[in-house]
Parts: structure tokens; C-alpha cells; sequence
């Protein structure tokens, strides 16, 4: 479901997960994920990767789905404050984690974000549709945002944040 707040509530860690104060913030990252150019499993430059990982077999509560986060913290701070918020240490060459199965499932289920399992591996990658993602994207976000009653200044607003992220070095 499309929301702001995709934080769950973990028996063992508590609350978890990517809340976003505001629909300009998550449109900016929305446009950001939409666009292939910034996946460092596509291009080597870019700075993230999307996974689902399959904790739960190896022990853990379950599944869990993250953006892998390669970049400089002050950029994460700056451009993705929500993300900051809710990051967790990173492993080996990964700066950070943002957890989030929520968000994750959103992406997928809502936004037509792929997912990509691999043979004998616990670790799926998701990627932006193959199709037109810019548009494809925004139209799903749009018509939410039409359906709850935005009016057109405050989605042509949003819109520029979408296509801020999207352009986003």
C-alpha cells in the first residue's frame, strides 16, 4: 500500500523502517529508485542496490528487504534525511542498510518494481520496471495522489521533487 510510514513494529527490535515526513521526500526518492542509472549492481557509479535477503534462513525473523547504501554519509544525510533516519551499519564495502520490508514490498506490489532471484543464492535483487520507468512510476504515484484528493498544484509540486530525485547525480 502506498503510504508515508512503512515502519513496522519488531517484537526483538522495536520500530523499523523508512518514514517519510512528507510526500515531497518520498517522491524525490521514488524518483530516485526509478531510474537504473543510480544502481551500482547496473552501473558501477551508482550508489545503491535493492534486495530482498532471505534471513530467515539463516536464523533471523525473517525476510528482510534493504537498500544497500555505497555513498558518503553526508550525502545520505542530506538528500535522503528519511533514509538516514532509519539506517542501520553496513557490511564490507556497504556505507549503510535501510531496512524496510514494507517500502520494499510497496515498490514491488504497487510500483511494478522487479525482483530478480538467483539460483541456489538467498539474496534477490529488485530493480525499476524495464518499461518506461520514469513515466510508469509516476503515473502510479499520480493517480494515488489524485485518488486521495491532492489538488494539481500540490501534485505538480510533488511531480518536480520526482523528477529532481530521478535527475539526481
Amino acid at each position: 500500500m502506498i503510504q508515508l510510514d512503512y515502519r513496522t513494529n519488531n517484537p526483538r527490535w522495536g520500530l523499523s523502517g523508512i518514514a517519510y515526513r512528507s510526500w515531497e521526500n518520498f517522491a524525490f526518492a521514488l524518483g530516485y529508485l526509478a531510474n537504473t542509472i543510480h544502481y551500482r549492481n547496473i552501473n558501477n557509479n551508482g550508489l545503491i542496490e535493492l534486495h530482498f535477503e532471505r534471513n530467515d534462513k539463516q536464523g533471523a525473523w525473517g525476510k528482510e528487504g534493504r537498500i544497500h547504501y555505497y555513498g558518503k554519509e553526508s550525502y545520505l544525510k542530506s538528500a535522503f534525511s528519511d533514509w538516514y533516519d532509519a539506517k542501520s551499519a553496513g557490511t564490507g564495502a556497504i556505507t549503510y542498510r535501510v531496512n524496510s520490508n514494507d517500502y520494499m514490498h510497496s515498490l514491488v506490489y504497487d510500483f511494478g518494481f522487479e525482483v530478480k532471484r538467483y539460483r541456489e543464492n538467498t539474496t534477490a535483487d529488485i530493480f525499476p520496471p524495464s518499461n518506461d520507468a520514469f513515466d510508469n512510476v509516476w503515473s502510479i504515484l499520480e493517480n494515488y495522489l489524485v485518488q486521495t484528493r491532492y489538488s494539481n498544484i500540490e501534485i505538480g509540486q510533488i511531480l518536480r521533487y520526482y523528477e529532481s530525485g530521478w535527475n539526481e547525480k
